[in-house]
């Protein structure tokens, strides 16, 4: 493989309804796809997939804070971490959403470190949702960073200042399509160590540019790819594809 979509939902609709093709796809452009859960319904939609194309799919499992009232499920996400280890490379993508006014900070604080400890107890990495919660993201991490495995900031989307702290815990940065298209993710991208960038598309959500107003799909990664290569005028392809490797600790 030549490529890492390290986050991509091949799970949910439209792109489940087509996965045989979307996997064909993948494999003639080389690119290796992360197939993330977001609830245990789509976690264990993730697990058949990755079992069913072991060849370049992998999967995480875990319930995002838009799902927190699944928060009593958490022994049964467990279950499934243990029963399908081959394939479940992370636990994600969990983490705190604070874009509603409406959120319950407290419960989603729960529900992401009771997911923090599932990582920590299985020795898998943790798959990190954030939005408009970087304060609280760090304050929760600084109690757990030296006892994860490994640590990535899907869709990365703030600026170059909050790098300098998440530096502080060794994460990995997953920087998708917004880079196409916004200056200050651009501007982020020269604070972050090089062996800690990955490239995802966040299938079918968040296009890149040119391809904004079409579903997004794993090959995409490779305009994300391009993109972080015109930006910092290297080619650090490889470097993107061996930290993924490393990242997710596939052998």
């Amino acid at each position: 493989m030549s490529f890492f979509d390290t986050h991509c939902h091949l799970n949910l609709e439209p792109l489940e309804d087509r996965i045989e093709q979307i996997i064909k796809e993948t494999l003639d452009k080389q690119v290796f796809c992360n197939c993330v859960g977001v609830n245990l319904d789509s976690s264990l939609k993730a697990i058949k997939i990755a079992k069913n194309y072991p060849s370049n799919v992998i999967c995480s499992v875990g319930i995002h804070p838009e799902y927190v009232d699944e928060i009593s499920l958490i022994d049964k996400m467990e279950e499934l971490i243990i029963k399908n280890g081959s394939v479940i490379k992370a636990i994600g993508e969990c983490g705190l959403d604070y874009h509603s006014n409406k959120v319950d900070k407290q419960k989603q604080k729960k529900l992401f470190i009771m997911q923090i400890e599932l990582a920590v107890k299985h020795r898998l990495p943790l798959v990190i949702h954030c939005r408009d919660a970087y304060q609280d993201l760090y304050d929760v991490l600084k109690n757990y960073h030296s006892k994860l495995t490994n640590i990535l900031i899907h869709c990365f989307d703030t600026t170059f200042d909050w790098v300098n702290k998440f530096n502080e815990f060794n994460c990995y940065y997953a920087i998708g399509g917004k880079i196409t298209y916004t200056d200050y993710i651009a501007k982020a991208l020269f604070y972050m160590p090089l062996d800690k960038i990955v490239c995802e598309t966040d299938a079918p959500f968040l296009s890149p540019a040119p391809n904004r107003k079409e579903v997004n799909v794993p090959n995409n990664v490779i305009i994300v790819v391009n993109k972080i290569n015109e930006i910092l005028n290297k080619n650090i392809t490889e470097q993107i594809y061996k930290n993924s490797i490393k990242l997710f600790n596939i052998k």
